[in-house]
């Protein structure tokens, strides 16, 4: 009799914590749709524990369309599983090398490439990534690219070369969270980290002070009528520790960065409820 009243205790219990998670979700759904109504901003949350789609402003989002520098961590494992999982130190010359940052990045690693973003320091790892390197990694993080051109610049996300869709790519970056003990993945997750903290996603901390987030920024082409130079996107996995929420921004015709401000301010919302 003991076993079965505690048995209905705990039915009850999970019951009344899957709707109230259910009812929060739906709340915060809520609070995007109605707060983030500009037409040049589209968005999709995922509960990172399901990967359930829990609200999307995206037309389309299992289209695939070019994501910028978003393909920039995928491409560094590709490299990694064929080098040992060692990544190198390279120097950034800026724009002598091709860099959107004219000055130029440094001498850096793994982690300060992702945290910045760093088109060289990719470019150089994307030289010696072969087909059959990427095709493993996709397989493995469930992304179909469509890719037109294998190229290093298409395999950094310059161009429109390879393209993914907002779906796939958020499930990706959820998957790459949950695999930080694996060979080669701490190293991207600690860019990301840096990234949100002081890098191109830095705009996170102002929206947000103190937020420990993993997040990735990247500026493809425009896919929208009318076009505009750019899109800027931004990837945010709330908290950094065990991500709850996955939240991808696109911006129209603004850089990486400033959809990372936009993706600060949703962030913001979402955590405080304005």
């Amino acid at each position: 009799m003991k076993k079965l009243v505690l048995l209905a205790f705990l039915l009850c219990a999970a019951t009344t914590w899957t709707m109230s998670a259910s009812l929060y979700n739906q709340s915060v759904a809520e609070i995007l749709r109605k707060q983030f109504t500009s037409p040049s901003v589209s968005y999709l949350l995922m509960d990172v524990p399901t990967a359930r789609l829990l609200v999307a402003r995206w037309q389309d989002p299992d289209r695939p369309v070019p994501i910028g520098s978003l393909v920039k961590p995928f491409t560094a494992l590709a490299y990694a599983q064929s080098h040992g999982y060692v990544y190198p130190e390279l120097t950034c010359h800026g724009s002598a090398d091709g860099c959107w940052l004219a000055r130029g990045h440094g001498r850096m690693g793994i982690s300060e490439a992702v945290g910045y973003s760093c088109n060289v320091y990719f470019r150089k790892l994307a030289e010696l990534v072969s087909p059959d390197d990427l095709q493993q990694v996709a397989l493995g993080y469930g992304l179909k690219p469509r890719l037109t051109s294998f190229s290093p610049q298409a395999l950094v996300g310059l161009g429109a070369d390879l393209e993914v869709s907002p779906v796939e790519m958020t499930k990706a970056y959820i998957e790459l969270a949950s695999r930080g003990g694996e060979p080669g993945v701490a190293e991207l997750l600690s860019g990301m980290a840096l990234s949100a903290r002081a890098g191109t996603a830095g705009a996170i901390q102002t929206s947000l002070p103190g937020a420990s987030a993993l997040a990735k920024t990247g500026t493809a082409p425009c896919v929208h009528s009318p076009r505009a130079p750019g899109d800027g996107y931004t990837i945010i996995l709330y908290p950094a520790g065990a991500p709850r929420w996955a939240l991808l921004v696109r911006v129209h015709g603004v850089p990486g960065a400033r959809a990372a401000q936009v993706g600060g301010e949703m962030l913001r919302t979402l955590v405080t409820g304005r």
